[in-house]
């Protein structure tokens, strides 16, 4: 039985142990913490606020509560105010290996979420240009979200709902128009494609500056695009091509893909309906020749059309939002932006809100910080901008230089190095709360030893390096038929085990694929103090060697799956 289900009894045990009103499973469970230390047990629980309630000091309640519960297989020790509970570690390893190796790939997945629809809009750059590496935290952190709902058995919707439309694009076009080189943009596949739309966009915002007619000449160039000119539409649509394949060709090396790329311009033939819907329902007037709807909480008005009568991202999130609705029926609806963004999505929910519909609740902004390389934010109309294919590119030479350093005659050095690089960038991204801004740093992320990526991944390597030693003197098969009093280890080990599925479940609760990043941290570094401290295969007792390769095995399982819901790989070798 995995942590997350004991931990669930123990709270429902000390509920009958507790015997007050108020005092449920639930809210019992929510005050367990960790206690400092292994050998004073897996689970603490704080009896202060019990105290209030039965009218008696923490530390008898405490004593009591050890006394009083009834849950076979679990011990109570007082320490202070604190009751702290530990799992018989023999009984811990029976179950969790059974668990492990049963379940195999599926470990640590469960139902909980069968029968529920999940909407996730991440990375949904503004196209025509490669993708920077300002939208990397985006990706990632949809990505991962996105796997382990998936896991947890939520039916998941993946939506890259790109800028293919509005005023950055419309600049984009009168660019192209005016200093477009047409032999350079020919080829979806063509990477001087790419480069050359966005040397026009940094060009347009350099000559804006000096030339504010170029805005007019951008407004008209949407215009024209609202209203179907054919020259119009065809550039559009050479430039939205271009985009697309470039963006899915960087994608592909994060190992993030979605089930809809849709854009704002889908939206734009039912937008005019759309605007009418919005008007009637949400309370919109006329302000100086525009549309606005004030939403009450919000200081800024929410702008729904401009006085040319054109519309703005604010307006095709909004039609966006009903139409996921209508086709997905949501239980939530997650947009993956930058906290940046606050506003703007103050302004769609209070809208929708105001138009009264009836979810307008389950739709939520899951923000991040700002993501900085070398203390200085990114700006693509500048021109101060790391494109993400370029950041990978210099992930994987460095990860080559130091594999290369660490095993001069490693095979498929290319192969592996795009593995370690890539894979030390996801990491690095997802081992922070998103809610921190982040500072990129090579060093400190490429390390293959600390809390990196490739520490994980060197980690699960050592695993498998093991495992194949073992196939090789014919020690791999076998069961434990008799556990032995573990060492402590090997039950700490077996504890770090038995808490994926309880990690994961903390990854849904704060939307935050942080817990993930640092539980795959906590169980490379249990794993290599079992390594380090106990032989595995010079263990002279058979039984033991076999209980050592079965904590091995599961290990390398977890790590295996857990890396792989942050879309990260692992090589043969490192």
């Amino acid at each position: 039985m995995p942590f997350l289900d004991l931990r669930r009894s123990l709270a429902k045990a000390l509920e009958s142990a507790v015997g007050q009103p108020g005092a449920t499973a639930e809210s019992l469970e929510a005050e367990f913490s960790i206690p400092p230390n292994l050998p004073l047990g897996h689970v603490a629980f704080p009896c202060f606020k019990l105290a209030k309630v039965l009218r008696k000091s923490p530390d008898r309640i405490a004593r009591d509560l050890c006394d009083a519960l009834a849950m076979p297989g679990v011990t109570g020790t007082v320490a202070g105010s604190y009751a702290n509970f530990r799992f018989d570690p023999g009984a811990l390893y029976g179950r969790v290996s059974a668990v492990i190796l049963g379940q195999g790939p599926r470990y640590g997945s469960d139902p909980s979420g069968v029968g529920k629809k999940i909407v996730l809009e991440y990375c949904s750059p503004n196209i025509a240009k490669k993708l920077a590496f300002q939208h990397i935290r985006s990706t990632l952190i949809g990505n991962t979200l996105a796997n382990v709902y998936g896991f947890l058995g939520y039916s998941t919707e993946r939506i890259n709902f790109i800028g293919d439309w509005g005023s950055q694009f419309a600049r984009l076009l009168a660019a192209v128009e005016l200093w477009g080189d047409q032999a350079r943009l020919e080829g979806a596949e063509n990477a001087e494609a790419m480069q050359h739309l966005f040397e026009v966009y940094v060009r347009f915002h350099k000559e804006v500056e000096g030339n504010p007619a170029l805005l007019e000449h951008a407004s008209r160039c949407l215009k024209s695009l609202e209203a179907g000119e054919p020259s119009a539409t065809e550039r559009w649509k050479t430039i939205r091509t271009i985009s697309v394949a470039s963006m899915e060709k960087t994608l592909k090396r994060l190992n993030v893909a979605f089930d809809r790329v849709e854009g704002e311009s889908h939206y734009i033939p039912a937008i005019a309906a759309t605007l009418e819907d919005i008007k009637a329902k949400a309370g919109a007037k006329p302000s100086e020749g525009a549309w606005i709807v004030e939403v009450e909480g919000v200081s800024t008005p929410a702008l729904i059309q401009k006085r040319d009568g054109t519309t703005l991202y604010l307006t095709r999130d909004l039609a966006a939002a009903i139409d996921r609705f209508q086709r997905f029926s949501f239980e939530k609806s997650f947009y993956v932006v930058s906290e940046q963004q606050r506003l703007h999505f103050q302004l769609l929910f209070g809208v929708l809100a105001k138009m009264g519909v009836p979810w307008a609740g389950r739709c939520e902004h899951v923000s991040f910080g700002t993501v900085l390389f070398g203390a200085e934010k990114m700006s693509t109309r500048e021109g101060r901008v790391i494109f993400l294919d370029d950041l990978l590119d210099e992930a994987r030479k460095l990860a080559l230089e130091e594999c290369t350093r660490k095993n001069p005659g490693l095979a498929g050095k290319d192969e592996i190095a795009e593995m370690v690089g890539v894979g030390a960038v996801i990491f690095g991204e997802l081992s922070v709360h998103r809610m921190r801004d982040l500072e990129f740093n090579w060093e400190q992320i490429l390390a293959f030893d600390g809390e990196t990526g490739p520490y994980v991944q060197y980690s699960l390597v050592r695993c498998r390096s093991l495992l194949e030693k073992a196939r090789a003197r014919g020690d791999d098969e076998g069961e434990v038929a008799t556990v032995p009093e573990l060492a402590s280890e090997e039950e700490a080990l077996v504890l770090a085990l038995s808490k994926f599925r309880w990690a994961l479940h903390q990854v849904v609760r704060d939307n935050d694929p942080y817990y993930l990043a640092g539980y795959l941290i906590d169980l490379a570094k249990v794993f290599n103090r079992f390594y380090y401290q106990l032989p595995v295969l010079q263990a002279q007792d058979a039984g033991t060697r076999t209980l050592r390769l079965s904590l091995v095995r599961c290990t390398a399982r977890v790590l295996e799956t857990g890396l792989g819901l942050m879309g990260i790989g692992c090589p043969p070798e490192m």
